[in-house]
């Protein structure tokens, strides 16, 4: 069961949130600006937002990479009887995961400075993008002037594709 409000700030009685949880769906400046930037990156320059999508993908399967060598570590740790000097089978996992580590912590380091590039060149984008949230948001606000003003978030982002499909080439 769900329920929905169009009201942009919803008061429930404790007793409902208790039982319930409440998933905000509202659209904020700055995540419609991430998107638009996206979206503007990916028509103008496809090749640098899907190197991004490679670099989160990368990124975080090093992440969990990393996480699964110190559980791993801890546990052998954890079960490991008797001197943990003596445990060959230990010093050996330790060292790879020693090394493993490093590796990955090498492949964070150049993935960040990968990111700052990646991202000083999608700036060049989000002053557009910027400038569309800003709109779509006083479109918005022109709907309490007048029901006729109400729009919609894909119908905003149509007309935005639209018009920078139909802008000429900077």
């Amino acid at each position: 069961m769900y329920m929905a409000s169009k009201l942009a700030n919803p008061h429930f009685s404790p007793e409902l949130c208790a039982q319930t949880t409440v998933i905000d769906f509202t659209v904020t400046q700055s995540g419609l600006e991430q998107q638009l930037l996206s979206r503007v990156v990916l028509r103008e320059r496809p090749e640098l937002e899907e190197q991004r999508h490679r670099l989160v993908e990368e990124v975080n399967a090093n992440k969990k990479l990393l996480k699964g060598l110190e559980d791993d570590l801890l546990h052998r740790l954890a079960t490991s009887e008797g001197n943990l000097l003596d445990d060959a089978s230990l010093i050996e996992v330790l060292s790879s995961t020693k090394k493993t580590a490093a590796e990955v912590k090498d492949k964070l380091h150049n993935a960040r400075e990968a990111e700052v590039r990646i991202g000083s060149a999608r700036d060049e984008y989000r002053p557009v993008a910027l400038r569309g949230a800003l709109l779509y948001f006083l479109i918005v606000d022109m709907a309490s002037i007048n029901v006729m003003y109400e729009v919609s978030l894909q119908q905003f982002l149509s007309l935005f594709h639209l018009s920078i499909a139909q802008s000429d080439k900077a």
